[in-house]
């Protein structure tokens, strides 16, 4: 996809969810905190679609901004990236599919990317290049067996995804695909940010929207998939 497709330009800010502080119960920010605080870190795909939403107390990159040792943003959206790098951000306009910094990281945060990517193999290979040894990737992305989208599948057949999105992406195929590149995925962790997700009596797998991954070099790997938090 090319910058001038994306969709930013012509998604508006969340007006309401602007805040003068962070969420840090929120289901993404409370994941990747822990694993950044007093870290080298990359945020890929930072701008979350409009850049305004540097406002929102849902952005993640601002959290990590507070607790990371250093910080870095990537995204292609070139004038999200110029908009930020204004406010005195460190972002840089790059593809997730091939980048090449001349850096390298603690760890890597790529929140609700992977699935808008065409080319899997340059993302994974991308990162891996950028990781220090024991590094962590931590992958977000939507949870493809949420429960109101196997309803509208049973029931309509159909369901309505983001136009950018290529892709849906289990626990399961996620660990398949990283293992095609000597990595794996060594805790997942579901969330939502919806009440009436996290009331529904249903398993994790089921009630929550997103889940998320922290994935690892297969030899500094000392957990399995089998540790899951709902």
């Amino acid at each position: 996809m090319k910058s001038q497709d994306l969709l930013g330009s012509r998604t508006s800010a969340n007006i309401r969810d602007f805040s003068e502080s962070y969420d840090l119960d929120d289901h993404k920010i409370r994941f990747v905190v822990p694993y950044c605080r007093g870290k080298d870190v990359l945020d890929i795909g930072c701008i979350q679609h409009n850049p305004e939403n540097y406002r929102s107390k849902y952005w993640v990159h601002g959290a990590l901004r507070q607790v990371a040792k250093s910080l870095v943003g990537l995204d292609l959206y070139e004038e999200g990236v110029q908009y930020l790098h204004k406010l005195g951000y460190n972002v840089v306009t790059a593809d997730a599919q091939g980048f090449s910094l001349n850096l390298t990281f603690d760890v890597i945060v790529a929140g609700d990317v992977i699935e808008h990517l065409e080319n899997f193999d340059g993302f994974i290979e991308s990162c891996k290049r950028h990781l220090r040894p024991g590094g962590r990737l931590l992958i977000s992305t939507p949870n493809p067996w949420y429960w109101r989208y196997v309803v509208k599948s049973a029931l309509f057949k159909r369901v309505q995804s983001n136009p950018e999105h290529t892709c849906w992406l289990c626990p399961v195929t996620l660990a398949q695909l990283l293992a095609r590149h000597g990595m794996r995925v060594v805790e997942v962790a579901f969330g939502s940010r919806y009440l009436r997700d996290r009331l529904m009596p249903l398993p994790g797998g089921l009630r929550h929207t997103s889940f998320h991954a922290e994935c690892q070099f297969v030899e500094s790997a000392h957990r399995s998939i089998d540790s899951v938090k709902q």
